[in-house]
C-alpha cells in the first residue's frame, strides 16, 4: 500500500513529487500554490521567487485574489509541540481532530487502536488576507503546508463549516522515520485484515454449533467492521453455516 509523506518545511526534504501526491489524494487544496523550493518555483514560473512579507512561506493562496471580499482564512495543518516539532497526540476521540475526521474514519482508528499510540494532531490556523496570499522563499522556519481549508456549511461539526480533508483517508508516524505519512484507511484494512470468524473448540464426540448468543456476537463484529460488503456477506454466510 502506499503512504504519502507529509512534507515538513521546517526540517527540509521536501520534493515536487510529495507536493503533487498529496494533491492528487485531494489533501492539498486545488487553490493552494505550494511550492518545494525557490527553484521549483523559478523552474515552475520562469521568474524570480516573491519575498512578501516577513518569514518563510512556500505557498499561497489563490483564492485571495478572487475572494477580495473575505478578510480572513482558515487552514487545516499538522500541529506543532512546544519545540517545535510535530506534536504527537495519543488517540482521544472528544479532541478538535474527530471533528474533522470522516466518523469512517474515527471507526477505523477504533477498530486498529493498538497499531495507532499516538497520531498526528490536526488543528485550524486563521490568517489575515495579506498573510494567506504571500510567499517567500527566505532562510528559516516556514509556515507548515495546509492539508484542507474551511468551508461554509451549515451543517458542518465546525461551528457551520466543514474541513476539505478526505473522508477516506487517515494520518499515522512512520514507524522506521517517524515522520507523519497520510494513507487510504481502506488500503490498510486490505493489508492488515481482522479474522472475524471465530474460533470454537470442538466438543468431545461432536461438532459444537455456535449459541445464539455467539452467532449474534460474532455477526454484529463482523458488520460494524471496515470490510466492504462483499466481505462482510461472505464472513456471515460462514457464520450461519456453523
Amino acid at each position: 500500500m502506499k503512504f504519502f509523506p507529509i512534507p515538513d518545511p521546517r526540517s527540509g526534504g521536501v520534493t515536487k513529487q510529495m507536493l503533487a501526491d498529496l494533491r492528487q489524494a485531494g489533501i492539498l487544496p486545488n487553490n493552494i500554490g505550494a511550492f518545494a523550493s525557490e527553484q521549483n518555483w523559478i523552474e515552475a514560473t520562469g521568474v524570480g521567487a516573491p519575498g512578501d512579507g516577513v518569514g518563510a512561506k512556500y505557498w499561497r493562496d489563490n483564492a485571495t485574489i478572487w475572494q477580495n471580499s473575505t478578510d480572513t482564512f482558515r487552514y487545516l495543518m499538522i500541529d506543532r509541540a512546544p519545540d517545535g516539532g510535530i506534536a504527537r497526540m495519543p488517540l482521544n476521540f472528544s479532541d478538535s481532530t474527530f471533528s474533522i475526521y470522516s466518523l469512517e474514519t474515527a471507526q477505523f482508528y477504533r477498530q486498529y487502536a493498538k497499531h495507532f499510540p499516538v497520531i498526528p494532531r490536526l488543528v485550524l490556523k486563521t490568517m489575515n488576507r495579506y498573510d494567506a496570499g504571500r510567499m517567500n522563499f527566505s532562510p528559516g522556519p516556514s509556515v507548515d503546508y495546509p492539508l484542507g481549508i474551511l468551508l461554509a456549511d451549515p451543517t458542518g461539526p465546525l461551528e457551520g463549516f466543514r474541513a476539505t480533508f478526505p473522508s477516506n483517508m487517515a494520518l499515522r508516524f512512520n514507524p522506521q522515520n517517524g515522520q507523519p505519512e497520510a494513507f487510504y484507511w481502506a488500503d490498510y484494512v486490505r493489508e492488515y485484515p481482522f479474522d472475524w470468524t471465530p474460533t470454537v473448540p470442538a466438543a468431545p464426540g461432536g461438532v459444537q454449533k455456535l449459541s445464539d448468543e455467539e452467532l449474534v456476537s460474532a455477526a454484529g463484529g463482523i458488520v460494524g467492521s471496515a470490510m466492504t460488503v462483499k466481505e462482510k456477506a461472505s464472513a456471515i454466510r460462514q457464520l450461519a453455516a456453523r
